[in-house]
Order: C-alpha cells, then structure tokens, then sequence
C-alpha cells in the first residue's frame, strides 16, 4: 500500500527537516524556540469516542486516562494574550485541537483569528459538531491553514459505534464539512480542507467510503491512520481488506485537487506502535500546552506526570524562561518510550536526528 501519490505533502514527515537548524540546536544542548505549539483551549468534549486517549482505551502508562475528568477550560483573558507571546518568541504554527474539543470553549473562533493575525500557520483539528454556521466556515477557512474535521467513518452506523453520539450527527458534521468547503470556494481561500479517519475495530469496513464521501464534499484530503489499541490486535486478513480500501480509493479519488493518504510510516506493518529510534529527543521541536496549565512533553503524554516540562498558566513568560533548560533536558533524556508510550507521533523526526544528523546516512552535505 502507497502511502501518497506524491511526497510532496502535508503529512510527509520528512518536511521537518526543513528546520535543520532546529535539530543541529537541539543536538548542542543549546535548543531554539519550537518550530510548532500544541494548544489546548479545553479539557472539555462532546463526545466519547472509543479510542481517546483519556478513558476510552487502555494505555500503556494508564496515569492520563482520567485526564479529561479535570474538565477545565483556560480563561479568555488569558488565551487572547498568547499569540503575540508566542510570536516573539518565534513560534512559527499552531495547532489547535487538544485533550478537549476546541469548539466548547467561547474564544475559540477568536483566538484562531489572532493567531493568524500574528503570523501564525494555524492547522485546526475538531469533531466539527458545533462548527455549524456561516461565521464559523468562512472564519476558520480565511484563517487556518489546515483544517480537519476528526470523522472517523464513512456511514451513520459505524460514527454512532467509534464516536460515542447519536448516529444522526453524521449528518450534521457532513453538512458543516459542506459548509466549509462552500465558504472556501466563495471566499477563493487556500484553506486546506481535510476528513481524518482514525482506524478502530468498529470501523474499518468503511474506509472506502469515507474517502468517497470526502471527494464527494470537495475535501482536499483525506487522512487515514490507525489508532494504537493494545486490547486488539487486526488479522491478516483485516489488515489486507483495509490496504485494499485505501489502494482502491487512491486509485479512484486521487486528482490534482484531492489526495488519499494512508499514512502508516510512523507505525509496523500489524499498524501497532513503532520506535525505530533509540533516544528520544523530536518533543522539542515542539511544544504542547494544555488546558490544565501545564506543559507536556508532546501531544501524546498528555497527562502523564512524568512527561509534565512546566506551567504555562499563568504566566506563560516564566515557563519560555525554562525552555531548554538542565530541568528540561533532564525530563527528556528520562523519557522511557518502549515502557510509557502508546505510539509516537514524532516517530519519524526522532529517526532523523539518529540517521540524518548522527550517523549522515543520506549524506547531506552532497546535495
């Protein structure tokens, strides 16, 4: 199963060595501001789907299951200050989706604006539940430079099945989805527009039509990826039937305005947990803070105590003061990611530091 038709796309992890510098910085012990922020506006959420990673699946460090039952939201007076703080310190994009559903909180649609005014490639991840007006669409696709709507099935009985709601929602997200591709198309906007599917047990006949359903609305893409269960484990014979769907929508959807992309490098072939890396040291390259007040070391440990780097809330200036610090980097060179994490969304840029910049596998000063 081909990943893409083109490499040249938004989730090819190879893109982030782009930031070279970042990893040479990183390597000296010497790390720069990060190239990304992880923003979660809210602990809350509207829905229950099967795989979250805070009490609708087992993990492998279970201390951040209950995480979400902190339901905090952090205070708009607070949130309307941090774009032009992050700006200064050279945070370069923002991704807003998060332990929570970013559109409960009421400054949602604001901060993305003043983000974006800041200069701040915005993506922007959401159930798409309540992003359901005219306000909201052409917002967010004059804004963002990503959006992805977190859908997860492509027909009403296996949506009601992974994302814990009433199967008429299904409707109501397509419609929304509609929306923002309608408002894209009048406001002429380079918005990309994308339906993420994460695999599960409950949905992997419906894959197929997913992505048909994704074309169909005049998405720009559509992202498949597994979601890492330890309490299931697909068969062969699954795991053929679901690279079929994908080779088979990729065959028949993809053009020049619509992608498929099953991505699957940063996972094994049985779609479980890859660490083809021995140390890792990708989490500063980035940084997420959460609705809790506090900092973790990536979007995957959220929660877990031992992967908490500091308090962002309140005073966000203190925290940036700490980056890169003994503290820090005594937290990192700690991380035990066989034992604690259930997959690592930074799989691949933790490969490059070791093959890339270590060892010179691709030889990188003969271009």
């Amino acid at each position: 199963m081909a990943e893409w038709s083109s490499p040249f796309n938004p989730f090819n992890s190879f893109k982030s060595l782009v930031h070279a510098a970042h990893y040479e910085a990183i390597l000296a012990g010497k790390p720069k501001p990060p190239i990304v922020v992880n923003f979660d506006l809210t602990n809350i959420c509207n829905y229950a789907c099967r795989f979250c990673m805070f009490g609708g699946r087992t993990r492998a460090d279970p201390t951040s299951m209950t995480y979400r039952e902190n339901r905090v939201q952090l205070p708009t007076e607070y949130v309307k200050t941090l774009p032009k703080i992050w700006k200064e310190w050279g945070i370069k994009a923002e991704c807003i989706g998060g332990g929570g559903e970013p559109t409960t909180h009421p400054y949602c649609l604001d901060h993305l604006v003043d983000s974006a005014r800041e200069g701040i490639d915005v993506g922007f991840v959401s159930n798409g539940y309540l992003m359901n007006n005219k306000k909201w669409w052409d917002t967010v696709v004059s804004n963002a430079r990503w959006v992805g709507f977190s859908i997860d099935a492509g027909n009403k009985a296996d949506y009601e099945a992974v994302k814990g709601v009433p199967a008429r929602q299904f409707g109501v997200v397509l419609d929304n989805l509609r929306g923002l591709v309608e408002a894209k198309k009048r406001l002429g906007t380079k918005c990309n527009i994308g339906y993420k599917f994460l695999l599960d047990d409950k949905n992997q006949g419906s894959i197929y039509d997913a992505a048909r359903i994704a074309r169909d609305i005049g998405c720009n893409t559509f992202q498949f990826r597994p979601a890492i269960n330890p309490d299931y484990n697909f068969t062969p014979e699954q795991i053929a039937k679901i690279k079929d769907q994908i080779e088979k929508a990729q065959r028949e959807f993809d053009s020049d305005t619509f992608r498929v992309f099953g991505v699957t490098h940063k996972f094994d072939k049985d779609f479980k947990k890859k660490h083809g890396f021995k140390k890792c040291r990708a989490t500063m390259l980035t940084t997420t803070w959460c609705a809790d007040g506090n900092v973790y070391l990536c979007t995957d440990t959220r929660g877990n105590p031992w992967a908490k780097i500091g308090t962002h809330y309140p005073d966000p200036k203190k925290f940036i003061e700490t980056w890169g610090s003994l503290e820090h980097f005594k937290v990192v060179n700690g991380i035990d990611f066989k034992k604690n994490c259930d997959r690592c969304t930074l799989e691949m840029p933790n490969e490059f530091f070791e093959q890339v910049f270590l060892e010179d596998k691709m030889e990188r000063n003969l271009v």
